[in-house]
């Protein structure tokens, strides 16, 4: 489950949503009830709508044609000016009607605003880049690079994808974080839970899980755990903290392992350095090649390029 505080916020959104939009509909069908001629034709169809509904139950022919009552209706509201979809809730989910569940699994609204609470959390001050604005020619090696944002679209349109982890590698400024952010925003628009986060940010909340010790601790790394995409930007910067930093890394890759959750890694370092920091099991775990892939991407710094 997303950390309560999210859910919470989230729900409690949608839900003042659905009030907003019935309430609308609420009052604009009172204000219609004020005509005299409405009202019986209104009351008739909820009459009309029961006794119906009874026949149905004892086999009985329908007392009432339902279809020349509405085309009255109709022509009521058409006489007073009244559209007759005002009436109607104008719910922005139109798949969910604004309850944030459907069939008892979460609608894409609510994932979309579980998102935007996320990303207040994930530290980025800015709009996520995309695909659709990438420029590929600022790249040394444009047609390898293009080839490579192709192939990263098609994985974020591909839930059936096998690949669990994807590390990307390679100096600073190469575009890692640009391709991530990319990525990111893709998976957000098909609908897709996500959480970004730096690394230092992964390891402060680590180090608050290791160290609360009440109920609400799980609430620090839930959203690490849960969410359907984890993003982790510049893996290998952050403090190695004693009985936190890797053990917590190593929990967080194997439970999402396990439960089929994906995760997308940015680092500066080379494949020996990630062993050497962090060991053979998160070695193994975030490399295996069965469920993960590693691309080294290899350009020259892109804010010298822009400078040049």
């Amino acid at each position: 489950m997303i950390s309560k505080d999210i859910l919470n916020k989230a729900i409690y959104k949608i839900k003042q949503q659905k009030q907003h939009a019935e309430q609308i509909a609420d009052k604009n069908l009172q204000k219609a009830l004020l005509n005299t001629e409405f009202l019986n034709i209104y009351q008739l169809e909820k009459t009309a709508l029961i006794e119906n509904a009874k026949c149905e139950v004892y086999n009985q022919k329908k007392l009432y044609n339902i279809k020349d009552i509405e085309t009255k209706r109709k022509q009521i509201l058409q006489k007073l000016n009244i559209d007759e979809k005002s009436l109607l809730p104008n719910y922005k989910c139109n798949i969910c009607k604004d309850t944030g569940y459907l069939q008892g699994k979460m609608c894409t609204c609510l994932k979309a605003i579980i998102n935007e609470e996320l990303y207040k959390q994930s530290g980025l001050n800015h709009k996520l880049n995309s695909f659709e604005n990438m420029n590929c020619s600022i790249f040394e090696n444009s047609k390898k690079i293009k080839n490579l944002y192709d192939t990263m679209k098609k994985w974020c349109n591909c839930p059936s994808s096998a690949y669990l982890n994807i590390v990307l590698t390679g100096k600073t400024g190469v575009g890692k974080t640009f391709l991530m952010e990319c990525m990111a925003n893709e998976l957000i628009k098909n609908g897709n839970i996500v959480f970004w986060t730096s690394a230092f940010n992964l390891n402060q909340l680590l180090l608050k899980y290791h160290t609360t010790f009440d109920d609400n601790k799980t609430n620090y790394i839930s959203n690490l755990l849960e969410a359907e995409y984890l993003f982790v930007d510049d893996l290998g910067c952050e403090p190695t903290l004693k009985n936190v930093t890797v053990e917590g890394i190593y929990n967080v890759l194997a439970e999402r392992v396990e439960n089929n959750k994906k995760t997308i890694i940015s680092t500066n370092l080379n494949l020996k350095e990630i062993q050497d920091k962090y060991g053979e099991r998160i070695f193994s775990r975030l490399l295996n090649k069965s469920n993960s892939l590693c691309i080294n991407i290899e350009n020259k710094d892109l804010r010298l390029i822009k400078k040049s």
